[in-house]
């Protein structure tokens, strides 16, 4: 039965789409079927659950059109993580990966590659929207335990950190040369 309704919710991907800044979002899942796993549904396989997707879209959608790849990136980092927080310190990788890529373009990290920002945000905002983000990402119980697990996991660790260089950008799972050319143009 559940395998039915996982089908139907992909189906319904295309009877009811919404498009926004011309990419076609999926469609919103079920929230019971969605929120009974801790994955929940991705049905365009892209590694973000499709209510997660969404919400990023909706949600930056007025923003600069970078923040929309950045918080993508971010929402598969988290979905790696809590797919395993046994294996926090490796996974932590993927989300320091979309940190850095994140910095290249923000008020503080920008200038260091000679280029000037794109993201423009005061810490209050960003701390409000970490809060958003949790809410969305992690709004099981399920998910909030496997998280939370995984910070338990690297409570007491101590990271290496760069300065910064461009191998901040390699670590973008996007196409960041656009981006990269409108900010050497402001």
């Amino acid at each position: 039965m559940k395998y039915i309704l996982v089908l139907l919710s992909i189906l319904s991907t295309f009877l009811f789409s919404e498009t926004i800044n011309g990419y076609e979002l999926p469609p919103e899942p079920d929230p019971k079927i969605n929120n009974s796993t801790l994955l929940g549904i991705d049905s365009n396989n892209n590694g973000v659950r499709d209510d997660v997707e969404r919400w990023i879209y909706n949600r930056y959608k007025n923003d600069h059109p970078i923040m929309i790849p950045l918080k993508m990136q971010e929402a598969r980092a988290f979905r790696y993580i809590i797919q395993d927080p046994s294996q926090a310190r490796e996974r932590n990788k993927e989300a320091e990966k979309s940190s850095l890529c994140q910095y290249v373009f923000t008020t503080e990290w920008a200038n260091s590659f000679g280029r000037k920002p794109l993201i423009l945000r005061d810490s209050e905002t960003e701390i409000k929207e970490l809060r958003e983000r949790e809410e969305v990402q992690f709004n099981t119980a399920q998910r909030a335990r496997a998280y939370g697990e995984y910070n338990q996991n690297l409570s007491g660790m101590v990271f290496e950190s760069s300065w910064p260089d461009e191998s901040w950008i390699e670590g973008c799972d996007f196409n960041t040369t656009p981006y990269i050319k409108m900010s050497e143009k402001l």
